[in-house]
């Protein structure tokens, strides 16, 4: 079963080609240390690491992907996708990106 699901914001603006559309999804999770979260000293708040996900939408989900924005908070429903490429220089490369089946934004 390949099903991915994240709830997150819009990094940056979408980027739209033809009938697909790229977004960008930070989403957070809670720092350990020693097995257990702590406050972070500088912000007084639980310590967090923020994790960027490329998500990939097709057709009729591209068209209403592409008029969110940066800062839009969103729900993801998916799958995974691999896949590799030679740069120029002969070097293969390796990437996973989401691929929507279903968006909801708040």
């Amino acid at each position: 079963m390949n099903n991915v699901n994240i709830a997150g914001r819009v990094a940056k603006d979408p980027e739209t080609r033809g009938t697909v559309t790229t977004l960008i999804v930070a989403t957070d999770r809670l720092k350990l240390k020693d097995g257990k979260t702590y406050v972070d000293e500088a912000t007084g708040y639980t310590a967090k690491d923020t994790e960027f996900h490329k998500v990939t939408c097709f057709n009729g989900l591209a068209r209403s992907g592409a008029s969110r924005k940066k800062g839009d908070a969103v729900a993801i429903t998916g799958s995974l996708h691999y896949s590799s490429w030679d740069d120029r220089d002969g070097v293969t490369r390796y990437g996973c990106e989401i691929w929507a089946d279903k968006i909801d934004f708040f």
